[in-house]
């Protein structure tokens, strides 16, 4: 009997030492699950989120579940949300489609108990999300703007393009872009054409075919603003919608700048197709979104907000290091 208290006092022991049960107690035996929810897993800024956030999970013991919509609408997005709160996966890190729509799935997954924090795009002011893990977009618009008036000081007529109207991010990044030209002084040089911002719902081909749309509805253009990078991920075809203002855009007559700097930008940038683009940290957004996540759900240790992850401002003048 004295063999047999002993054999389960140690069982016991090892028991709760042993790392299978987790941190907290709570989660039991199984491993931590967070979820990454993009607008839309096949757009290819969010390669480089993913890959943040693999490598962050790989690190904590703990595992990035990547899924998301095909297309960027608000539906599709909220029916993956309503299935990872039905799997009661740990935590949540969601770029919203449109910040609005997104208040009231973020609120059911936190009172379920889900911890949940936003990426990329916020949700609407009022939610109960934990914080927003991203760039600074009004910061990253201003910037746009000023550089926009940099390589065209004579000003002009200008169309944005922009992904969805409902976009928190991409709403703050206009609003900079219009602040960024006043800020240079030179706002009353230019003109925005009617109907501008021009939405393409983070469709590449659809971007494209709204820059060949403006040309032809606006033969005096002469500049677009791209608050994301959605033309210039399909570069051949971005060029030949171009070449319409080739001899323009050789004599900085026409101007085309724009966010992001993947890899296919910066190459569009070195060889003269594009004057300059704001860079985001896509994949410092994937790894501290995971930290945010285990953090608060290990420690419950709430994340700053905003949790602001850096801008680049590249130019023809230090494209080749980015490019390096």
């Amino acid at each position: 009997m004295r063999v047999w208290r002993v054999l389960a006092s140690v069982a016991l022991t090892v028991a709760l030492a042993s790392p299978l049960l987790g941190v907290p107690a709570a989660h039991g035996a199984k491993a931590l699950v967070f979820a990454v929810v993009p607008k839309a897993i096949n757009n290819p800024f969010y390669n480089d989120v993913r890959r943040g956030c693999e490598a962050e999970a790989k690190k904590l013991g703990v595992t990035c579940d990547f899924t998301g919509p095909t297309v960027t609408e608000i539906q599709p997005q909220t029916q993956v949300l309503e299935s990872l709160i039905q799997r009661h996966v740990d935590g949540m890190a969601i770029a919203p489609v449109d910040g609005k729509a997104a208040v009231p799935i973020i609120d059911q997954a936190m009172s379920a108990g889900i911890a949940v924090v936003t990426f990329d795009s916020d949700a609407a002011p009022g939610s109960k999300r934990l914080a927003f893990i991203g760039t600074d977009n009004y910061a990253g618009g201003v910037a746009l703007g000023k550089q926009f008036a940099k390589a065209l000081p004579g000003g002009g007529k200008y169309a944005i393009i922009t992904g969805g109207l409902g976009a928190e991010n991409l709403n703050e990044r206009i609003k900079g872009v219009r602040d960024g030209l006043k800020a240079a002084g030179v706002a009353s040089k230019f003109t925005e054409v009617s109907g501008s911002p021009f939405p393409c719902n983070d469709d590449v081909n659809r971007s494209v075919q709204l820059i060949e749309q403006n040309l032809t509805a606006h033969p005096d253009l002469s500049g677009i603003v791209a608050v994301g990078g959605w033309p210039l991920f399909a570069p051949e075809a971005y060029k030949q919608a171009l070449k319409p203002k080739a001899a323009a855009m050789a004599s900085g007559k026409f101007v085309v700048v724009s966010f992001d700097t993947l890899q296919q930008e910066l190459q569009l940038l070195h060889d003269g197709y594009v004057s300059a683009l704001v860079g985001q940290r896509p994949y410092e957004m994937g790894v501290d979104s995971i930290e945010a996540l285990y953090t608060y759900v290990t420690k419950k240790t709430k994340p700053q907000d905003p949790w602001h992850t850096g801008l680049d401002v590249v130019t023809k003048a230090n494209v080749g290091q980015f490019l390096k």
